[in-house]
């Protein structure tokens, strides 16, 4: 029982991975999937890190609530399956797009700003 609970919450570590797009293990990728999964969801997630833990060791696994585990595997898995393909690899591409675009912007305020300046410079002589 307790391999298939585990093999669940990896199926699930996994699909949170290629979905959001996010690596590391499984507590990580819920820290930087913050923004991309509702409340509710982070909160039922947390819980299977919780539960990964309690079933490396036999003892405290009888503490676990193997129901609950599997119905946030399910929950789980039908949101993230929900999403579509690529669809935080877009937004990240994007972003960056964003960001470069923004500082070369900078540049050339910073290098207009400078021109003007160095004009005002040359009326002076």
């Amino acid at each position: 029982m307790h391999t298939k609970l585990l093999n669940r919450i990896h199926q699930v570590d996994a699909l949170l991975g290629t979905r959001l797009h996010v690596d590391g293990p499984l507590r990580v990728k819920l820290q930087h999937a913050q923004a991309r999964l509702p409340r509710t969801l982070r909160k039922r997630a947390g819980e299977l890190v919780q539960a990964q833990q309690l079933l490396q060791n036999p003892v405290l696994a009888t503490r676990l609530d193997p129901a609950r585990v599997v119905q946030t595997c399910a929950l789980l898995e039908r949101h993230l399956k929900s999403i579509p393909q690529g669809k935080y690899r877009r937004r990240d591409w994007s972003a960056l797009i964003g960001l470069a675009a923004w500082r070369v912007l900078l540049v050339v305020a910073a290098f207009a700003v400078f021109a003007v300046w160095i004009g005002q410079g040359a009326d002076r002589l």
